[in-house]
C-alpha cells in the first residue's frame, strides 16, 4: 500500500509541478511581450508627435508663402498701367508725330497749323537742320534789306534785338532762324525756297 501511495504522490507532484512551472513560464513570456509592446508604443508616440509638428510647420510655411504671394500680387498690380492709360499715351504719341506734308510758308493772312494738300496752312513748328534753331515768325512785319548772317547769329532769338531790323507791313510774315531769314506775303511751298534748310518739327494736335 505504501508503495502505491508513493507512486500516486510522485505522479501528482510531477504533473502539478510541471503545470505550475509551465504556467509561470508562460506568464513570464506574456509579461515580457506586454512590456515590449508598451515600449514600442512609447517609442512610436513621440514619432507621431514629431510628424504632427513637422506637418504643422509645413502648413504654417505654406500659409506664409500664400500671404506673401498675395501681397506681391497686390503690390505689382498697383504699378501696372491700365488699358485706358496705355491707350491715351499711344494716342498722345501719335499726335506728336504728325507733320506737315507738304510744308507751307505764308503771310499773316494764312492760318497756322498742320499743312496738307487739302488743308493749306503755314507751318508754325519749323526747325532748321543747319543751325538747329527753331524758326520764329513775326506777323505783319518784314525784314529790312540791311539784315545779314551775323545779325541773326548774334541776336537770335531775342526779340528786343531783332526788332531793330523789322519793318511794319500788313499781310507779311517775317521768318528767321540763326542762319536764314525770309519775308513771305502769300502762300508758298517750302521747297520753292532751296536756300532754307527748314523742316516741320512735328505738331501737337
Amino acid at each position: 500500500m505504501a508503495d502505491d501511495l508513493d507512486d500516486l504522490l510522485d505522479e501528482v507532484e510531477s504533473k502539478f509541478c510541471c503545470s505550475t512551472s509551465e504556467s509561470k513560464q508562460t506568464s513570464r513570456v506574456i509579461k515580457q511581450t506586454d512590456q515590449k509592446c508598451e515600449n514600442l508604443e512609447d517609442k512610436k508616440q513621440p514619432r507621431k508627435q514629431g510628424f504632427k509638428r513637422v506637418e504643422n510647420e509645413i502648413d504654417i510655411d505654406a500659409m506664409l508663402h500664400e500671404i506673401l504671394d498675395d501681397d506681391d500680387d497686390k503690390h505689382t498690380s498697383t504699378h501696372e498701367p491700365s488699358p485706358a492709360k496705355a491707350s491715351s499715351s499711344d494716342s498722345r504719341a501719335q499726335t506728336i508725330t504728325k507733320k506737315c506734308c507738304p510744308v507751307f510758308l505764308g503771310g499773316s493772312s494764312v492760318a497756322h497749323g498742320i499743312g496738307t494738300s487739302v488743308s493749306e496752312r503755314a507751318c508754325n513748328r519749323l526747325r532748321c537742320t543747319y543751325c538747329d534753331f527753331s524758326v520764329i515768325t513775326f506777323d505783319d512785319h518784314e525784314w529790312d534789306s540791311s539784315c545779314d548772317y551775323l545779325f541773326f547769329r548774334n541776336n537770335m532769338p531775342d526779340y528786343h534785338k531783332l526788332k531793330v531790323h523789322l519793318r511794319r507791313r500788313v499781310g507779311v510774315r517775317a521768318y528767321a532762324c540763326q542762319c536764314s531769314w525770309i519775308s513771305i506775303l502769300t502762300l508758298s511751298h517750302l521747297r520753292e525756297q532751296p536756300q532754307l534748310k527748314w523742316v516741320c518739327g512735328k505738331h501737337r494736335a
